[in-house]
């Protein structure tokens, strides 16, 4: 049985899953449709450089926030299965890590063209080097969201089983994160995987910017989960 002190942490926490969700969602929109385009080209790194720094602190407060979020799900989830709760929270936790790490990755090309030495090399060799940390960075991202997708579909399954959350919003959310896992997995397996593709990840950010809004204003159904312990 589920006492009135733990009914009162998981809502407080669950606010924080649904704040977590909305600001990451939100950050994110901006930046990739909004302070990204442009910022980084090679060519014109040097050009937009505040732009390009303001672009890359956003990510990072996104990945910070991605940290916060996963602790928030771990302590919403786990007394429902605190096996399955831990092992989401490792893959979204790496997530936000890994995260941190594309930030550092993506600021080496803006050293290579920023450094005292670049004059040794040519104009164009130094956008070839820019362009293979580049190259690396968007690695990084297929597996950062491999990485958020595996714990997310955990989350969201637990929230299905426990009844937290209105069984239309949990399939909706394993679909979305399935998808993005197969389609960024083949990415990785094969090179000239259609980038159409990755329309998948439009209805991911709609799922997502819906379930943050009713983890925030509406919260966990606990008394549904509470009456089907007990059945």
């Amino acid at each position: 049985m589920v006492s009135n002190v733990e009914i009162s942490d998981i809502r407080l926490h669950a606010k924080f899953v649904g704040f977590t969700y909305l600001m990451t969602t939100i950050i994110g929109l901006v930046n990739n449709f909004y302070v990204k385009v442009g910022a980084q080209d090679p060519s014109t790194l040097l050009e937009n450089e505040f732009r390009f720094r303001t672009a890359q602190m956003l990510d990072l407060l996104m990945f910070l926030l991605v940290i916060w979020m996963a602790h928030a799900l771990y302590l919403t989830s786990k007394s429902i299965n605190k096996h399955a709760a831990q092992l989401a929270f490792l893959f979204r936790f790496g997530e936000g890590v890994l995260g941190c790490v594309i930030v550092l990755f993506t600021f080496i090309p803006l050293v290579i063209l920023n450094s005292e030495s670049a004059n040794i090399f040519s104009n164009e060799e130094l956008k070839s080097l820019a362009n293979i940390f580049f190259d690396v960075k968007s690695i990084g991202w297929n597996i950062h969201l491999i990485l958020m997708s595996a714990g997310a579909i955990i989350f969201v399954y637990l929230f299905l089983i426990s009844c937290y959350i209105p069984k239309w919003l949990a399939y909706w959310g394993l679909f979305t994160y399935a998808s993005v896992l197969v389609c960024f997995g083949l990415q990785l397996f094969i090179p000239d995987f259609p980038k159409k593709l990755m329309i998948v990840m439009a209805p991911g950010a709609l799922f997502e910017f819906v379930f943050g809004l009713w983890f925030l204003f509406g919260g966990v159904k606990l008394q549904a989960s509470i009456e089907r312990s007990l059945k």
